[in-house]
């Protein structure tokens, strides 16, 4: 028995040490992306893809937490009932644990990482009206309007999400079906 629990160990680190590069990676090219978008296009169009950005990564958390909260048995009726999508909302559920992980840890944390770059690539664009004011002030600022809406976003979408967890499954499921269905994935 302990022979395999030090497995489950080595793989849950494994796997770990993955969704960190994972991220790393996400976030360094992303990252170098949009700082470079920021650099070339206006204020007015930044906004709606900082706002865009975060609406992406509150959505993203509340697929993580809906598959960790769905009765696996309501998507085994829709899967038995041959609903699209079903059978794969079955497999998100049944691996919630890395489902959540992406969802949340990876693609949430990369949003909330690009949105508080995008955000000081702002401040740095309307610097020069606000001359007297302090960057360091502005900045802080910018930082933190991203973490009030991000955290508070996320915590308005929970209990929708709870609330809806098979439903969001499912959406998630039909995604991945259609997306099978256009790559001609088995």
């Amino acid at each position: 028995m302990a022979k395999k629990e030090r497995r489950n160990n080595n793989r849950h680190v494994i796997q770990a040490l993955g969704l960190g590069f994972l991220a790393f990676l996400l976030s360094f090219v992303l990252n170098a992306t949009f700082e470079e978008l920021a650099k070339e296009i206006s204020v007015y169009l930044s906004i709606p893809l900082f706002l865009l950005v975060i609406a992406f990564g509150i959505l993203t958390d509340g697929i993580g937490i809906a598959t960790a909260a769905a009765d696996e048995k309501a998507v085994l009726s829709m899967a038995s009932r041959k609903v699209s999508g079903a059978r794969e909302s079955l497999w998100f559920v049944r691996n919630a644990p890395r489902v959540s992980s992406v969802f949340n840890d990876v693609i949430g944390d990369v949003c909330a990482t690009l949105s508080g770059a995008l955000a000081v690539a702002m401040i740095y664009k309307v610097r020069p009206l606000f001359p007297s004011v302090n960057l360091v002030w502005l900045t802080s600022l910018g930082v933190g309007i991203v973490s009030a809406l991000g955290i508070g976003g996320k915590a308005l979408f929970k209990p929708f999400a709870l609330k809806h967890a098979e439903g969001m499954a499912l959406m998630l499921g039909k995604a991945s079906y259609l997306m099978r269905r256009v790559f001609r994935r088995k």
